[in-house]
């Protein structure tokens, strides 16, 4: 490890100590003087304790330096480092320091338990562990978020959902008993509910919102206050806490009708009110940019697959469906291309971008989806056909959906290295063995439509 990555200046700032620790990656910075001895260690739990507080991040580092930090020498062997990390809980980076006293390097306890792992106790190895990192999702009992959330607890996080659980909790349930999961219930717009959410939290996901034309369209001004209103204030309190990644999910949608192939810096033409909320947010969020505060905005292709909170108001989903329970399914148009994303791996883009180096996704857009699953719509209703032997299909010249766009998908390809693992095929089966399970009774039921729940609410 590069020990000048993580170790700084007692005199700079607050601030400029957490941009080194989020740059390293290890959730821990140490203090020098100016001969380069070392003071002692702070922690982006420190720093954010102290924010609460309300100290001043611009002073310097040095005033909140824990000089009472275990240390090693130069020529400890293995089994003196785990004695040392035997002495405090949590600790996985301990400064190495020459005989002066001046920071020489850094022994990692995690790779030292993995060497030695076979001279150490299952207690020892849990005393030992290094904290897991909470995520916490703003949104995250919906379609999105319940996967997102098991997903995230399976790659060794915690998971935290803030929601206020308008469509329901049935996504989520489950996971109420797994002690790295923790639900909150509140409102995206309610300050006072994000903050309580944000403190303790170490990146946040941001689901939340009213998602869909027609249920964007249903109540315009509640749709501007949850899309980009609540977008603004939540980055807001994340800004200030030093939560510094937010990985916020917008939509192709922005792109509305274009010509050719589209990337993330193609001109936006977007055809409805959802659209133009995502739109603001995005230009909110990069407002907001600086050395520390890093958002990364995904643009999501049109969704489909099983999640345990169930939609079909999606377009593969509702085909599925159709096919699977009325043995007939109808297109509209037919000719409008659509990327599509499974939800699945939507959820590992949003992990693989916790997990870059923040330096890669600050204030970086995505295209989120892959070139393969650019689809025109009747092709999509020949595949659901084909994997659902006896249904029929019906195309009507009516096209009441006017969005037409094919979308490149390089960048995350190339900086991310995000590969799509599921199929549209592989989906449709999925979906037909949700509903042969028992897992999904009447796909026409409201709790399966944001449209038809939101619809409910304004009445």
């Amino acid at each position: 490890m590069d020990i000048s990555k993580i170790s700084i200046n007692r005199n700079e700032s607050i601030k400029k100590a957490m941009s080194a620790i989020d740059h390293a990656g290890t959730r821990i910075c140490f203090i020098v003087d100016d001969d380069k001895k070392f003071i002692g260690v702070v922690t982006d739990g420190d720093i954010r304790r102290r924010i609460i507080e309300g100290i001043d991040i611009s002073r310097p580092v040095g005033e909140i330096a824990n000089k009472d930090s275990i240390t090693a020498k130069k020529d400890f062997s293995d089994e003196q480092m785990i004695a040392l990390a035997k002495t405090r809980e949590g600790v996985n980076e301990i400064p190495v320091l020459d005989s002066e006293g001046r920071l020489a390097g850094v022994a990692s306890v995690s790779g030292i338990i993995n060497k030695k792992s076979s001279f150490l106790t299952e207690d020892e190895k849990k005393t030992m562990k290094h904290g897991k990192e909470r995520i916490l999702i703003i949104g995250g009992a919906g379609y999105i978020g319940s996967i997102l959330s098991r997903m995230l607890l399976g790659n060794g996080y915690k998971a935290r959902v803030m929601d206020n659980l308008l469509l329901g909790d049935h996504g989520i349930k489950e996971l109420y008993t797994d002690e790295d999961f923790e639900f909150m219930k509140g409102d995206a717009r309610n300050i006072h509910d994000v903050v309580k959410a944000v403190i303790g939290s170490d990146a946040v996901v941001l689901l939340a919102g009213i998602v869909g034309d027609p249920a964007c369209s249903l109540d315009p001004i509640t749709t501007v206050e949850s899309n980009y209103l609540a977008t603004k204030m939540i980055a807001e309190v994340c800004r200030h806490h030093q939560v510094n990644r937010l990985i916020f999910a917008s939509t192709c949608s922005t792109y509305g009708i274009g010509k050719d192939v589209l990337d993330e810096n193609s001109p936006l033409n977007p055809v409805s009110l959802y659209a133009r909320s995502k739109i603001d947010s995005e230009k909110a969020l990069l407002s907001m940019v600086d050395d520390n505060f890093s958002p990364t905005i995904f643009r999501l292709a049109t969704v489909y697959g099983y999640s345990p909170r169930m939609r079909f108001d999606l377009v593969v989903n509702t085909l599925t469906a159709k096919a699977v329970k009325e043995g007939k399914m109808q297109i509209f148009g037919g000719t409008q291309w659509r990327p599509l994303v499974h939800v699945a791996d939507i959820a590992d883009a949003f992990i693989r971008c916790l997990k870059a180096p923040i330096e890669d996704v600050r204030g970086q857009i995505f295209n989120l989806g892959s070139s393969e699953q650019n689809y025109q719509i009747l092709k999509l209703g020949e595949i659901v056909k084909e994997m659902i032997p006896g249904a029929e299909l019906e195309i009507l010249k009516e096209d009441a959906d006017k969005r037409d766009y094919n979308v490149s998908f390089e960048k995350i390809r190339k900086v991310l290295g995000f590969t799509p693992k599921n199929t549209i095929k592989s989906a449709v089966l999925e979906i037909r063995k949700a509903f042969d399970d028992g897992l999904i009774d009447d796909h026409n039921d409201k709790k399966y439509s944001n449209y038809k729940l939101l619809k409910e609410g304004n009445e």
